[in-house]
């Protein structure tokens, strides 16, 4: 670990005995010789200007050398800033500490629900750590956000603290973060922190996380006919079940559909957050956590077999819609759609409206096993290479075990579930949902809860290079093979050549 030297001003107190025990002070420093000299039985002390490095005799006069040795008094601290990558800009602590959740209060309007988040989050630690100040900045998210750590890295720009979601882990690889304890470590279930592993080590911290479920409209299960105490545990059941509802749902707009979610987009890695569960589930990972790629597993076809038959189920028009997620939120609550996999945060548009809906934990193929995506997972990472190492770790550390900085934003924003493990494991009755507001929304969040500790959640795979352009080609292959409405062989064809794509771009430099 680096340390930083602390200078201190010495000084030197020079004082010498005078008879009658009077005292010279001086306020620069200097060294007093006193010479002593002896007539028969008196003695006389007298100041002189002179340093003596050695004793002499003259005569029968005695000269001793006495060096007065400076004793050093310790400047305070200088102050310490600790440089913070972060989702919002804060000036200061005492400026967020006037936020209010008002969207008429100016740091509302500045810093939206994050001021909040900054206000119970970080005034803990500047109270622990004496003289020890945050410099807290936004710079970005996403795509956006890894080409800012990138070149701040090529820069030598290195901050304490940064943030992220999907490219965590290409930053762990890279070398550039510090592990946290054991301790800190094991507070956290694996999904949450999985995408900043390696090797048994943590390179981070969720700050927030969520998990993906699978939301039934109630209304239109039971309009085709089948029981809501009968939902779906398997694929087959899952695909029979939404071939009826797609029968009876006729929207003038959209036409016939049932199942919904995100049509490829090569632009977001987005899309793979709400497929890549039924692949994990079947043992045919797209690649591991730390981005060795395996997309042509033999089970991967059967997969995209199973997925094409949900996906048409519904018109390509709706899949291809470019309504934003509280959109399609909205039209699962009008109805159009019946069955789609969402997040905490869809939770807060289907609990806007006046739905009969449920969520549950995904169906299982044939010897499968459970799994879901997290998704809205934030991890902050203490930098190697920041001017303040270890107290970048204390940071990340004491502000990311705070119970109330966990629980915060699912109880004033929504979107998000705390990944704190204290916290999920009371998902049964877990009340602060403050952000979700009614009670079908926050039944569904607590599925979320339940998925995130249980599920076996994970994090998509962490591709230690090109990670945005890896992911456009999986686009290109989920269009082709859903909108081709692909056979076995030729999907086996496809993931053949998307296998060699991924290796060649995870090889590559640049």
């Amino acid at each position: 670990m680096k340390s930083r030297t602390v200078s201190r001003r010495d000084f030197i107190v020079s004082s010498g005995l005078v008879t009658g025990a009077a005292l010279l002070a001086s306020c620069a420093p200097k060294v007093v010789e006193v010479t002593k000299i002896v007539e028969k039985e008196k003695v006389v002390e007298k100041p002189v200007e002179k340093v003596v490095e050695k004793t002499v005799v003259v005569e029968k006069e005695k000269v001793v050398e006495k060096v007065v040795t400076p004793t050093p008094v310790p400047k305070p601290k200088e102050p310490v800033v600790l440089d913070v990558w972060w989702n919002a800009d804060i000036p200061d602590l005492e400026w967020v500490s006037k936020w209010e959740a008002n969207p008429d209060n100016e740091v509302f309007k500045k810093t939206w629900y994050w001021g909040g988040l900054a206000r119970v989050m970080y005034p803990p630690f500047v109270e622990k750590h004496p003289g020890v100040s945050l410099k807290i900045t936004s710079h970005s998210w996403d795509w956006d956000l890894r080409q800012n750590q990138l070149m701040a890295l090529a820069a030598g720009i290195i901050p304490d603290v940064t943030y992220g979601e999907a490219y965590v882990n290409e930053f762990v690889q890279l070398g550039v973060y510090n592990p946290v304890s054991d301790a800190a470590k094991n507070q956290f279930p694996e999904g949450p922190i999985r995408g900043a592993m390696v090797e048994g080590k943590a390179y981070g911290l969720p700050m927030s996380s969520g998990a993906d479920v699978l939301f039934i409209n109630l209304t239109l299960w039971e309009k085709a006919g089948l029981d809501r105490n009968k939902l779906p545990k398997t694929w087959d059941e899952l695909v029979s079940a939404c071939k009826a509802i797609s029968k009876i749902n006729s929207d003038p707009k959209w036409g016939n559909n049932c199942y919904f979610t995100y049509g490829p987009d090569p632009n977001t890695y987005g899309t793979a957050m709400r497929i890549l569960h039924w692949f994990n589930q079947n043992d045919a990972p797209l690649g591991s956590d730390l981005g060795v790629p395996s997309a042509n597993l033999p089970k991967a076809v059967d997969t995209w077999l199973f997925h094409n038959e949900l996906m048409w189920t519904s018109t390509e028009a709706l899949i291809m819609q470019a309504e934003s997620e509280a959109g399609s939120g909205k039209l699962f609550n009008d109805g159009v759609i019946a069955i789609k996999p969402g997040w905490n945060n869809d939770a807060t548009s289907v609990g806007a409206g006046n739905v009969d809906a449920v969520a549950i934990e995904f169906p299982l193929p044939p010897g499968g096993h459970p799994a879901t995506i997290v998704i809205g997972n934030q991890i902050n990472s203490p930098l190697k290479g920041g001017k303040n190492p270890d107290l970048a770790i204390a940071l990340v550390e004491e502000t990311l075990t705070n119970v109330e900085a966990q629980a915060f934003l699912a109880d004033n924003a929504g979107i998000w579930i705390p990944a704190l493990k204290s916290l999920l494991v009371q998902y049964p009755t877990y009340d602060r949902l403050g952000g979700y507001k009614t009670d079908i929304a926050k039944k569904i969040v607590r599925v979320t809860m339940k998925a995130l500790l249980e599920g076996g959640a994970g994090p998509l795979p962490g591709w230690p290079k090109n990670g945005s352009r890896i992911w456009a080609e999986w686009n290109n292959s989920y269009q082709r093979i859903w909108k081709g409405r692909l056979k076995a062989d030729e999907i086996k064809k496809e993931l053949d050549n998307l296998q060699a794509t991924i290796e060649g771009l995870v090889r590559k430099t640049g």
